[in-house]
């Protein structure tokens, strides 16, 4: 389970401490789970399904099977992770125009850019994806 645990943690570009935060547990309990001195309880578990909808349950505990849920879209959404914690990347100075959501033409989208104009000054805080399974996905920078 440490192994499993771990590996979310690296491929998720967290700390320890931020990854407690984000399944809302204490990082000494976290840290005693990442060292195998402890194993995770229920509600550890449950909080961790919530926080990292992506990650198959069945994966984290017995370690069979793909570590995301739906392997092909796994990409995608670690590339908006690393798009949101980039600090390199920043606004354009011409302005845009909004970004306006439409329905999909095809069964798989292209991911939409969304840039604010320069004018505004704002830092990207979070990002929360809705899926059409009723499954949802949030990136805190």
């Amino acid at each position: 389970m440490k192994d499993r645990l771990n590996a979310i943690i690296e491929k998720k570009g967290l700390s320890a401490t931020k990854f407690a935060t984000l399944i809302n547990a204490n990082p000494s309990a976290i840290s005693h789970l990442l060292k195998g001195r402890n194993k995770p309880g229920y509600d550890l578990l449950v909080n961790i399904a919530r926080a990292f909808p992506d990650i198959s349950m069945d994966w984290l505990l017995t370690g069979k099977g793909e570590m995301y849920t739906d392997a092909e879209n796994a990409e995608k959404r670690e590339s908006i992770k690393n798009m949101v914690s980039n600090p390199e990347i920043k606004a354009s100075n011409e302005p845009q125009e909004p970004y306006r959501a439409t329905a999909p033409k095809h069964s798989s989208p292209a991911i939409p850019t969304i840039i604010p104009p320069a004018s505004d000054q704002k830092k990207l805080k979070r990002i929360i994806l809705f899926f059409t399974d009723g499954s949802f996905e949030d990136y805190i920078k």
